[in-house]
């Protein structure tokens, strides 16, 4: 994929530009599921989605091909959605109390398997803060390396095994609660 990656980005670069749809068709699915799994909003996420690739169609001169496209625009997305979050946050603080977290977002796939032990885990996704999250999506949703999520969040690695512990803690006490609730 990376040698395929590069070939559509050297012929956008080289003047091409609706080769670009290449790449968006690629990665247009992994992108809006990783943002709407944070903002929790089709809407939001679309729109999030899409201002993702005009950033990176805009920046794709500063792109070097030896690194990972997909990395580098899942970076994109994630900095964008984080911006995204910040203001909606100082605009209004209570919109992120009022999240449905009764009715989690899964994909088609999960669906096929979600049962309520698999809906209770998504709503204690939904419930981590924002850093907690994303490294949870990243690495179990996009699996991704450490270094690759460290590269995506201009963390250091260190920071990204700590929060991916910190969180995994925090679902294990959030699912302990459940299977508790279960046995009254």
């Amino acid at each position: 994929m990376l040698k395929e990656d590069n070939y559509w980005i050297r012929s956008v670069k080289n003047g091409n530009k609706n080769d670009f749809s290449h790449l968006v068709r690629r990665y247009k699915d992994p992108i809006y599921y990783f943002v709407l799994r944070m903002v929790q909003n089709e809407e939001d996420a679309m729109d999030l989605a899409q201002e993702t690739f005009i950033k990176a169609y805009n920046k794709l001169e500063m792109f070097r091909v030896e690194y990972s496209f997909k990395n580098w625009l899942f970076s994109i997305a994630s900095h964008h959605t984080i911006d995204f979050l910040r203001k909606k946050k100082r605009m209004k603080e209570t919109d992120l109390l009022e999240i449905d977290t009764d009715k989690p977002y899964v994909s088609h796939v999960d669906t096929l398997v979600m049962d309520e032990r698999m809906a209770r885990l998504s709503q204690g996704i939904n419930q981590l803060s924002d850093n907690y999250r994303m490294v949870i999506l990243l690495k179990h949703k996009e699996e991704l390396r450490i270094d690759e999520i460290a590269t995506i969040m201009d963390i250091p690695q260190g920071t990204v095994k700590v929060w991916l512990h910190r969180a995994r803690a925090r679902l294990r006490k959030w699912m302990e609660g459940y299977d508790e609730e279960k046995k009254q």
